[in-house]
């Protein structure tokens, strides 16, 4: 594995808790998937540790990779990265992950929870070449947060859906307590509305990524409604402490 060092271009808070990475490379551009994502390498309390987040971005000719990372507390992760300032070095491998674009399917279906809709945000793109080769595409997009402050990238989202007749945003909110909701918003966790979205093990093929008690709830769901291990595709983020 080779481990290659990397420039804190910006960083800054997109929700409460949550903050957007731009490393710049020193040298060639990373070549990765949209989907995929990188491993951090830093030191604390004498030890090596690790750290892994999904790339935000399709990639450029600067070489820069963006990502969102979560506050845990007491997180050596955490307090890592939220101490970066502009201009320091970060120790990086990778591209890592299968969560990538298979064979295009009658319709995409996304579902990810907090910083889970990151590789989605990554596939746009890619998306948009898939949606404007073949008409008959669908895609769905289903985010899971607590509360509207804590949505990411919805922006990208809704500017994506709002462009693109054949693709569906949706928010799913699990804690919010305002009386009024956008049109894209709902309220409850995302499995809760499966119902709503016909999936169809036929034409669907399904992305889970996030929570991992929403992931493994959502995947007894799907295949108990006839979905095999080949038409989801999961990832779990896992929460590790000091």
């Amino acid at each position: 594995m080779q481990i290659n060092p990397m420039i804190v271009d910006a960083a800054w808070i997109i929700a409460p808790g949550v903050k957007h990475f731009v490393l710049r490379s020193q040298g060639a551009p990373m070549q990765y998937i949209p989907g995929q994502f990188i491993t951090i390498h830093f030191e604390a309390s004498g030890k090596i540790y690790k750290r892994s987040y999904s790339i935000a971005n399709l990639g450029d000719a600067e070489g820069r990779v963006e990502f969102a990372a979560s506050f845990i507390e007491q997180g050596f992760g955490s307090e890592y990265l939220f101490s970066l300032k502009p201009n320091d070095e970060i120790q990086v491998s990778g591209p890592f992950g299968r969560l990538i674009l298979k064979d295009s399917p009658k319709r995409y279906v996304m579902i990810g929870t907090g910083t889970g809709v990151t590789p989605y945000r990554a596939m746009l793109p890619k998306l948009h070449e898939k949606l404007m080769a073949d008409n008959d595409l669908r895609l769905v997009i289903l985010q899971g947060v607590r509360t509207q402050e804590e949505m990411i990238y919805a922006a990208d989202f809704r500017a994506f859906a709002k462009a693109h007749p054949h693709v569906m945003f949706r928010a799913c909110l699990s804690r919010e307590q305002k009386d009024n909701l956008e049109a894209d918003e709902c309220r409850g966790h995302v499995q809760t509305h499966f119902h709503t979205l016909a999936l169809d093990p036929s034409q669907d093929l399904v992305y889970l990524c996030g929570n991992p008690q929403m992931i493994d709830e959502a995947y007894t769901w799907l295949t108990q409604h006839g979905f095999t291990a080949h038409q989801v595709i999961r990832e779990k983020y896992i929460s590790a402490k000091t």
